[in-house]
Protein backbone atom coordinates (compact mmCIF):
# COMPACT_ATOMS: atom_id res chain seq x y z
CA UNK A 1 0.00 0.00 0.00
CA UNK A 2 2.90 2.16 1.02
CA UNK A 3 4.59 1.67 -2.69
CA UNK A 4 1.39 2.45 -4.44
CA UNK A 5 0.92 5.71 -2.56
CA UNK A 6 5.09 6.92 -2.66
CA UNK A 7 4.04 5.82 -7.29
CA UNK A 8 1.31 8.58 -6.84
CA UNK A 9 3.30 11.33 -4.78
CA UNK A 10 5.44 11.18 -8.45
CA UNK A 11 3.38 11.48 -10.56
CA UNK A 12 1.97 14.39 -8.40
CA UNK A 13 5.37 16.09 -8.66
CA UNK A 14 5.52 15.59 -11.87
CA UNK A 15 2.46 18.19 -12.93
CA UNK A 16 2.51 20.21 -9.60
CA UNK A 17 4.86 22.43 -7.95
CA UNK A 18 3.47 21.46 -4.71
CA UNK A 19 2.38 18.19 -3.54
CA UNK A 20 0.92 18.05 0.34
CA UNK A 21 0.83 14.71 2.06
CA UNK A 22 -2.03 15.35 4.75
CA UNK A 23 -0.76 15.62 8.58
CA UNK A 24 2.31 14.50 7.45
CA UNK A 25 4.23 18.04 5.36
CA UNK A 26 4.26 19.06 1.67
CA UNK A 27 6.76 19.37 -0.90
CA UNK A 28 7.72 22.20 -3.06
CA UNK A 29 9.04 22.40 -6.47
CA UNK A 30 11.44 25.21 -7.58
CA UNK A 31 13.02 25.73 -11.10
CA UNK A 32 16.54 25.45 -10.93
CA UNK A 33 18.75 26.15 -13.88
CA UNK A 34 21.93 23.79 -15.28
CA UNK A 35 24.64 23.71 -13.68
CA UNK A 36 28.52 22.72 -13.89
CA UNK A 37 30.61 20.85 -11.71
CA UNK A 38 34.02 21.96 -12.33
CA UNK A 39 36.02 19.47 -9.76
CA UNK A 40 34.54 16.68 -11.78
CA UNK A 41 34.02 18.34 -15.48
CA UNK A 42 30.00 17.10 -14.95
CA UNK A 43 27.29 19.82 -16.41
CA UNK A 44 23.78 18.48 -15.06
CA UNK A 45 20.59 19.90 -17.30
CA UNK A 46 17.95 21.80 -15.41
CA UNK A 47 16.05 20.24 -12.62
CA UNK A 48 13.17 20.69 -10.08
CA UNK A 49 14.64 21.04 -6.83
CA UNK A 50 12.15 19.66 -3.70
CA UNK A 51 12.12 21.11 -0.63
CA UNK A 52 10.41 19.65 2.86
CA UNK A 53 7.95 22.11 4.73
CA UNK A 54 6.48 20.09 7.60
CA UNK A 55 3.86 23.25 7.85
CA UNK A 56 1.95 21.79 5.00
CA UNK A 57 -0.32 19.68 6.45
CA UNK A 58 -3.85 20.95 5.90
CA UNK A 59 -5.52 18.59 3.30
CA UNK A 60 -6.16 20.06 0.05
CA UNK A 61 -7.30 16.56 -1.70
CA UNK A 62 -4.89 16.73 -4.99
CA UNK A 63 -3.69 13.57 -3.05
CA UNK A 64 -6.88 11.77 -1.73
CA UNK A 65 -8.37 12.58 -5.38
CA UNK A 66 -5.44 11.22 -7.42
CA UNK A 67 -5.63 7.44 -4.86
CA UNK A 68 -9.16 7.57 -5.68
CA UNK A 69 -9.72 8.22 -9.28
CA UNK A 70 -6.78 5.55 -9.72
CA UNK A 71 -7.78 2.91 -7.95
CA UNK A 72 -12.03 3.44 -8.17
CA UNK A 73 -12.14 3.73 -4.23
CA UNK A 74 -14.17 6.19 -2.23
CA UNK A 75 -12.85 9.16 -1.50
CA UNK A 76 -12.87 8.48 2.58
CA UNK A 77 -11.14 4.73 1.69
CA UNK A 78 -7.89 6.92 0.23
CA UNK A 79 -7.82 8.97 3.06
CA UNK A 80 -7.80 6.13 5.75
CA UNK A 81 -5.27 4.54 3.07
CA UNK A 82 -3.22 7.95 3.78
CA UNK A 83 -3.45 7.49 7.77
CA UNK A 84 -2.48 4.12 7.77
CA UNK A 85 0.83 4.76 5.44
CA UNK A 86 1.90 7.91 7.85
CA UNK A 87 1.82 5.70 11.17
CA UNK A 88 4.30 3.35 9.50
CA UNK A 89 6.39 6.81 8.44
CA UNK A 90 6.17 8.09 11.55
CA UNK A 91 6.76 4.24 13.46
CA UNK A 92 10.27 4.63 11.71
CA UNK A 93 11.52 8.21 12.38
CA UNK A 94 10.45 7.82 16.09
CA UNK A 95 13.11 4.75 16.09
CA UNK A 96 15.82 6.26 14.85
CA UNK A 97 15.51 4.99 11.28
CA UNK A 98 15.57 7.10 7.80
CA UNK A 99 12.67 7.37 6.00
CA UNK A 100 12.86 6.72 2.27
CA UNK A 101 10.11 7.37 -0.21
CA UNK A 102 11.05 6.38 -3.43
CA UNK A 103 11.95 8.77 -5.98
CA UNK A 104 11.60 11.46 -4.13
CA UNK A 105 14.15 11.09 -1.57
CA UNK A 106 14.60 10.45 2.27
CA UNK A 107 13.73 12.55 5.96
CA UNK A 108 15.44 11.65 8.66
CA UNK A 109 14.95 13.10 12.44
CA UNK A 110 17.29 14.56 14.50
CA UNK A 111 17.80 14.93 17.84
CA UNK A 112 15.60 18.25 18.32
CA UNK A 113 12.59 17.12 16.57
CA UNK A 114 13.54 18.55 13.15
CA UNK A 115 12.79 16.79 10.04
CA UNK A 116 15.75 16.90 7.50
CA UNK A 117 14.81 15.91 3.91
CA UNK A 118 17.73 15.27 1.13
CA UNK A 119 16.17 14.99 -2.48
CA UNK A 120 16.74 11.98 -4.60
CA UNK A 121 18.51 13.60 -7.63
CA UNK A 122 18.39 10.46 -9.62
CA UNK A 123 14.81 11.63 -10.78
CA UNK A 124 14.13 15.04 -12.43
CA UNK A 125 10.58 15.85 -12.33
CA UNK A 126 10.70 19.14 -14.27
CA UNK A 127 8.89 18.50 -17.81
CA UNK A 128 10.66 20.52 -20.10
CA UNK A 129 13.89 18.60 -19.43
CA UNK A 130 12.89 14.93 -20.48
CA UNK A 131 15.04 13.01 -22.04
CA UNK A 132 18.47 15.05 -20.74
CA UNK A 133 21.21 13.23 -18.54
CA UNK A 134 24.16 14.70 -16.92
CA UNK A 135 27.08 14.93 -19.30
CA UNK A 136 30.89 14.44 -18.02
CA UNK A 137 33.68 16.62 -20.67
CA UNK A 138 37.10 15.48 -19.69
CA UNK A 139 39.59 18.49 -19.36
CA UNK A 140 41.57 19.53 -22.52
CA UNK A 141 44.84 18.71 -21.85
CA UNK A 142 47.39 19.86 -24.17
CA UNK A 143 50.61 17.79 -24.52
CA UNK A 144 54.15 18.71 -26.06
CA UNK A 145 56.04 22.39 -26.16
CA UNK A 146 54.53 24.51 -28.42
CA UNK A 147 55.91 26.32 -31.36
CA UNK A 148 57.03 29.49 -30.32
CA UNK A 149 56.78 30.85 -33.91
CA UNK A 150 53.24 30.72 -33.04
CA UNK A 151 53.15 32.56 -30.22
CA UNK A 152 52.17 36.87 -30.95
CA UNK A 153 54.61 39.30 -30.45
CA UNK A 154 53.89 41.75 -27.89
CA UNK A 155 54.33 45.09 -29.28
CA UNK A 156 56.50 47.12 -26.98
CA UNK A 157 56.00 51.01 -27.39
CA UNK A 158 58.50 52.97 -26.06
CA UNK A 159 58.77 56.41 -25.11
CA UNK A 160 60.15 58.75 -27.76
CA UNK A 161 63.70 60.12 -26.52
CA UNK A 162 63.81 63.54 -24.99
CA UNK A 163 66.68 65.78 -26.22
CA UNK A 164 68.15 67.89 -23.85
CA UNK A 165 68.15 71.92 -24.64
CA UNK A 166 65.11 71.88 -27.59
CA UNK A 167 61.48 72.33 -27.03
CA UNK A 168 58.81 70.19 -28.30
CA UNK A 169 56.82 71.62 -31.00
CA UNK A 170 53.62 72.18 -28.77
CA UNK A 171 55.87 74.00 -26.61
CA UNK A 172 57.52 75.84 -29.47
CA UNK A 173 53.65 76.86 -30.73
CA UNK A 174 52.47 77.35 -26.90
CA UNK A 175 55.42 80.06 -26.73
CA UNK A 176 54.42 81.67 -30.15
CA UNK A 177 50.57 81.99 -29.33
CA UNK A 178 51.09 83.18 -26.27
CA UNK A 179 52.50 86.96 -26.86
CA UNK A 180 49.46 87.59 -29.31
CA UNK A 181 46.62 86.20 -26.70
CA UNK A 182 48.50 88.14 -23.56
CA UNK A 183 48.76 91.18 -25.70
CA UNK A 184 44.76 91.19 -26.85
CA UNK A 185 44.31 90.13 -22.90
CA UNK A 186 45.72 93.36 -21.93
CA UNK A 187 44.14 95.77 -24.49
CA UNK A 188 40.57 94.54 -23.73
CA UNK A 189 41.26 95.08 -19.95
CA UNK A 190 43.10 98.59 -20.72
CA UNK A 191 40.13 99.76 -22.62
CA UNK A 192 37.10 98.15 -20.85
CA UNK A 193 35.80 101.63 -20.18
CA UNK A 194 35.49 102.47 -24.01
CA UNK A 195 34.27 99.39 -24.79
CA UNK A 196 31.38 99.88 -22.48
CA UNK A 197 30.55 103.50 -23.77
CA UNK A 198 30.32 102.36 -26.95
CA UNK A 199 28.23 99.15 -26.06
CA UNK A 200 25.75 101.87 -24.64
CA UNK A 201 25.87 104.32 -27.01
CA UNK A 202 25.64 102.61 -30.20
CA UNK A 203 23.20 99.76 -28.95
CA UNK A 204 20.48 100.85 -31.16
CA UNK A 205 22.67 101.53 -33.89
CA UNK A 206 24.30 97.82 -34.43
CA UNK A 207 20.29 96.35 -33.39
CA UNK A 208 17.42 98.54 -34.60
CA UNK A 209 15.27 95.87 -32.79
CA UNK A 210 16.85 95.56 -29.58
CA UNK A 211 15.24 97.41 -26.49
CA UNK A 212 15.08 101.16 -25.87
CA UNK A 213 18.38 102.12 -23.45
CA UNK A 214 18.47 102.19 -20.43
CA UNK A 215 18.68 105.43 -18.43
CA UNK A 216 21.88 105.61 -16.69
CA UNK A 217 21.84 109.27 -16.50
CA UNK A 218 19.92 110.46 -13.47
CA UNK A 219 17.04 113.03 -14.37
CA UNK A 220 18.61 116.81 -13.42
CA UNK A 221 17.11 118.22 -10.18
CA UNK A 222 13.58 119.91 -10.33
CA UNK A 223 13.84 123.71 -9.90
CA UNK A 224 11.18 125.70 -8.17
CA UNK A 225 10.82 129.29 -9.32
CA UNK A 226 8.83 131.19 -7.26
CA UNK A 227 5.86 133.63 -10.09
CA UNK A 228 6.15 137.01 -9.57
CA UNK A 229 3.54 138.87 -8.27
CA UNK A 230 0.91 140.90 -10.13
CA UNK A 231 -1.75 143.54 -9.13
CA UNK A 232 -4.64 142.81 -11.58
CA UNK A 233 -6.74 146.43 -11.60
CA UNK A 234 -9.62 145.20 -9.95
CA UNK A 235 -7.50 144.76 -7.05
CA UNK A 236 -6.80 148.12 -6.52
CA UNK A 237 -10.09 150.00 -4.08
CA UNK A 238 -9.63 153.50 -3.07
CA UNK A 239 -6.00 153.83 -3.65
CA UNK A 240 -4.90 150.46 -1.39
CA UNK A 241 -3.53 147.85 -2.93
CA UNK A 242 -4.97 144.23 -1.60
CA UNK A 243 -3.05 141.48 -0.69
CA UNK A 244 -2.01 139.34 -3.84
CA UNK A 245 -2.82 135.66 -4.08
CA UNK A 246 -0.22 133.20 -2.52
CA UNK A 247 2.93 132.28 -4.20
CA UNK A 248 2.29 129.36 -6.60
CA UNK A 249 5.79 127.44 -7.45
CA UNK A 250 6.06 125.61 -10.65
CA UNK A 251 8.53 122.79 -11.70
CA UNK A 252 10.91 123.93 -14.25
CA UNK A 253 12.72 121.00 -16.26
CA UNK A 254 15.74 122.89 -18.26
CA UNK A 255 14.87 121.71 -21.96
CA UNK A 256 18.07 120.66 -24.10
CA UNK A 257 19.43 122.64 -26.78
CA UNK A 258 19.67 122.17 -30.18
CA UNK A 259 22.80 123.22 -32.63
CA UNK A 260 21.91 126.64 -33.18
CA UNK A 261 22.77 127.78 -36.77
CA UNK A 262 26.64 129.17 -35.48
CA UNK A 263 26.88 125.94 -34.11
CA UNK A 264 26.07 124.07 -37.27
CA UNK A 265 28.74 126.48 -39.62
CA UNK A 266 32.08 125.16 -37.26
CA UNK A 267 33.18 122.06 -39.19
CA UNK A 268 34.37 120.45 -35.79
CA UNK A 269 32.14 119.21 -33.14
CA UNK A 270 33.24 117.20 -29.93
CA UNK A 271 30.70 114.11 -29.46
CA UNK A 272 30.24 112.50 -26.28
CA UNK A 273 27.11 110.07 -26.68
CA UNK A 274 24.45 108.76 -29.50
CA UNK A 275 21.05 107.87 -28.60
CA UNK A 276 18.42 106.03 -30.63
CA UNK A 277 15.60 107.79 -28.22
CA UNK A 278 15.81 112.03 -27.91
CA UNK A 279 15.19 111.31 -24.23
CA UNK A 280 18.55 109.75 -23.41
CA UNK A 281 20.10 112.09 -25.83
CA UNK A 282 18.46 114.94 -23.82
CA UNK A 283 19.02 113.19 -20.55
CA UNK A 284 22.90 113.92 -21.46
CA UNK A 285 22.56 116.91 -22.20
CA UNK A 286 21.03 118.00 -19.01
CA UNK A 287 24.06 116.54 -17.53
CA UNK A 288 26.74 118.45 -19.43
CA UNK A 289 24.96 122.03 -18.35
CA UNK A 290 24.82 120.56 -14.76
CA UNK A 291 28.88 120.15 -14.88
CA UNK A 292 29.49 123.28 -17.40
CA UNK A 293 29.74 122.44 -20.71
CA UNK A 294 27.61 123.62 -23.45
CA UNK A 295 26.09 120.17 -24.06
CA UNK A 296 24.18 120.50 -27.42
CA UNK A 297 21.87 117.78 -29.73
CA UNK A 298 24.72 117.97 -32.61
CA UNK A 299 22.76 116.60 -35.28
CA UNK A 300 20.66 113.23 -36.74
CA UNK A 301 22.30 111.11 -38.27
CA UNK A 302 20.69 109.03 -41.16
CA UNK A 303 20.02 105.79 -38.82
CA UNK A 304 17.77 107.67 -36.45
CA UNK A 305 20.43 108.22 -33.81
CA UNK A 306 20.95 111.62 -31.42
CA UNK A 307 24.59 112.79 -31.58
CA UNK A 308 25.14 114.77 -27.99
CA UNK A 309 27.98 117.44 -28.54
CA UNK A 310 30.14 119.17 -26.03
CA UNK A 311 31.36 122.07 -27.88
CA UNK A 312 31.70 122.93 -31.67
CA UNK A 313 34.56 124.56 -32.70
CA UNK A 314 36.03 126.48 -36.13
CA UNK A 315 40.05 125.00 -35.72
CA UNK A 316 41.34 121.59 -35.85
CA UNK A 317 44.13 122.48 -33.55
CA UNK A 318 41.57 123.68 -30.93
CA UNK A 319 38.95 120.94 -31.14
CA UNK A 320 42.22 117.88 -30.58
CA UNK A 321 43.63 120.14 -28.07
CA UNK A 322 39.98 119.90 -26.40
CA UNK A 323 39.25 116.46 -27.17
CA UNK A 324 42.69 115.71 -25.37
CA UNK A 325 41.78 117.23 -22.14
CA UNK A 326 37.89 115.53 -21.92
CA UNK A 327 39.77 112.28 -22.14
CA UNK A 328 42.11 112.62 -19.70
CA UNK A 329 38.46 113.32 -17.63
CA UNK A 330 35.12 111.71 -17.10
CA UNK A 331 34.59 111.34 -21.52
CA UNK A 332 37.38 108.89 -22.35
CA UNK A 333 35.17 107.84 -24.70
CA UNK A 334 34.58 111.50 -26.91
CA UNK A 335 35.80 111.28 -30.39
CA UNK A 336 36.08 114.14 -33.13
CA UNK A 337 33.21 114.79 -35.78
CA UNK A 338 34.56 116.05 -39.32
CA UNK A 339 31.58 118.15 -40.96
Amino acid sequence: MNTNIEKYIQELLYEHDCVIIPGFGGFIGNYSPARINPVYNTFYPPYKSLLFNIHLKQNDGLLASRISQTEQIPYSHAIDMIREMLVTWNRQLETGHELVIEGVGKIVKETNGILQFEQDISVNYLPDSFGLTSLVSPAISRSGRQDESWKKPVRQISAAPVRSGKLSRTMKWAAVMALPVGLATFLSLSNIDQIRSFKQNYTGFLFPGSAPAVKRITESPKIILPVKKSVHPLQKIAGQDQPAPSTVSQEVKPEAREASGSDINKPYAIIVGAFRFRENADNLVVKLKEEGYDGTICDITATGLFRVSIGSYTGRDEAISQLAALRSGNYSSAWLLTK
